[in-house]
Protein backbone atom coordinates (compact mmCIF):
# COMPACT_ATOMS: atom_id res chain seq x y z
CA UNK A 1 0.00 0.00 0.00
CA UNK A 2 1.29 3.44 -0.94
CA UNK A 3 2.14 5.88 1.83
CA UNK A 4 -0.35 8.66 2.45
CA UNK A 5 2.36 11.34 1.94
CA UNK A 6 3.14 9.94 -1.54
CA UNK A 7 -0.54 9.99 -2.48
CA UNK A 8 -0.93 13.57 -1.23
CA UNK A 9 2.17 14.77 -3.09
CA UNK A 10 0.96 13.13 -6.32
CA UNK A 11 -2.44 14.80 -5.95
CA UNK A 12 -0.79 18.18 -5.31
CA UNK A 13 1.45 17.85 -8.38
CA UNK A 14 -1.55 17.02 -10.56
CA UNK A 15 -3.80 19.70 -9.04
CA UNK A 16 -1.16 22.44 -9.37
CA UNK A 17 -0.10 21.19 -12.81
CA UNK A 18 3.54 21.19 -11.73
CA UNK A 19 6.15 19.58 -14.00
CA UNK A 20 6.69 16.04 -12.70
CA UNK A 21 10.38 16.03 -13.66
CA UNK A 22 11.03 18.98 -11.34
CA UNK A 23 9.06 17.57 -8.43
CA UNK A 24 10.30 13.98 -8.62
CA UNK A 25 13.78 14.66 -10.06
CA UNK A 26 13.21 12.37 -13.04
CA UNK A 27 15.93 12.26 -15.68
CA UNK A 28 15.01 13.98 -18.95
CA UNK A 29 16.52 12.89 -22.25
CA UNK A 30 16.15 14.97 -25.38
CA UNK A 31 17.58 13.30 -28.48
CA UNK A 32 18.24 15.26 -31.67
CA UNK A 33 18.70 12.67 -34.40
CA UNK A 34 21.57 10.22 -33.95
CA UNK A 35 24.24 12.77 -33.13
CA UNK A 36 23.11 14.84 -30.14
CA UNK A 37 21.47 14.28 -26.75
CA UNK A 38 20.69 16.56 -23.84
CA UNK A 39 20.42 14.95 -20.41
CA UNK A 40 18.87 16.76 -17.42
CA UNK A 41 18.60 15.79 -13.75
CA UNK A 42 21.47 13.32 -13.61
CA UNK A 43 23.46 12.92 -10.38
CA UNK A 44 26.95 11.93 -11.52
CA UNK A 45 29.10 10.49 -14.30
CA UNK A 46 30.10 6.92 -13.46
CA UNK A 47 31.96 5.98 -16.65
CA UNK A 48 33.03 7.96 -19.70
CA UNK A 49 34.72 6.49 -22.78
CA UNK A 50 34.38 7.19 -26.50
CA UNK A 51 31.89 4.32 -26.86
CA UNK A 52 29.98 4.39 -23.55
CA UNK A 53 28.76 6.91 -21.00
CA UNK A 54 27.19 5.65 -17.78
CA UNK A 55 25.32 8.11 -15.55
CA UNK A 56 23.82 7.82 -12.09
CA UNK A 57 20.27 9.17 -11.90
CA UNK A 58 17.85 9.38 -9.01
CA UNK A 59 16.05 6.24 -10.18
CA UNK A 60 19.06 4.17 -11.29
CA UNK A 61 21.79 4.10 -13.89
CA UNK A 62 21.56 5.25 -17.51
CA UNK A 63 23.88 3.73 -20.11
CA UNK A 64 24.43 5.56 -23.40
CA UNK A 65 26.37 3.72 -26.09
CA UNK A 66 27.66 4.75 -29.48
CA UNK A 67 30.81 5.78 -31.33
CA UNK A 68 33.02 8.83 -30.85
CA UNK A 69 30.93 9.92 -27.85
CA UNK A 70 31.92 13.24 -26.34
CA UNK A 71 30.46 15.30 -23.51
CA UNK A 72 30.33 18.79 -25.03
CA UNK A 73 29.49 20.42 -21.71
CA UNK A 74 28.07 19.53 -18.34
CA UNK A 75 26.83 21.35 -15.26
CA UNK A 76 25.60 20.03 -11.94
CA UNK A 77 22.37 18.77 -13.47
CA UNK A 78 22.55 18.84 -17.28
CA UNK A 79 24.85 17.84 -20.12
CA UNK A 80 25.12 17.66 -23.89
CA UNK A 81 26.49 14.50 -25.51
CA UNK A 82 27.56 14.33 -29.15
CA UNK A 83 28.76 11.49 -31.37
CA UNK A 84 27.02 8.62 -33.10
CA UNK A 85 24.38 7.53 -30.55
CA UNK A 86 23.19 3.94 -30.83
CA UNK A 87 21.44 3.01 -27.56
CA UNK A 88 20.00 4.38 -24.28
CA UNK A 89 19.40 1.80 -21.58
CA UNK A 90 18.31 1.95 -17.93
CA UNK A 91 20.20 -0.47 -15.71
Amino acid sequence: MEKLSNVVSKCMVEALKMPKDLVYGDVLIQISGRHEAYIENYKSIIEYTDCKIRLQTKSGKLLITGKRLHIEYYTGDEMKITGYLTDFKYE
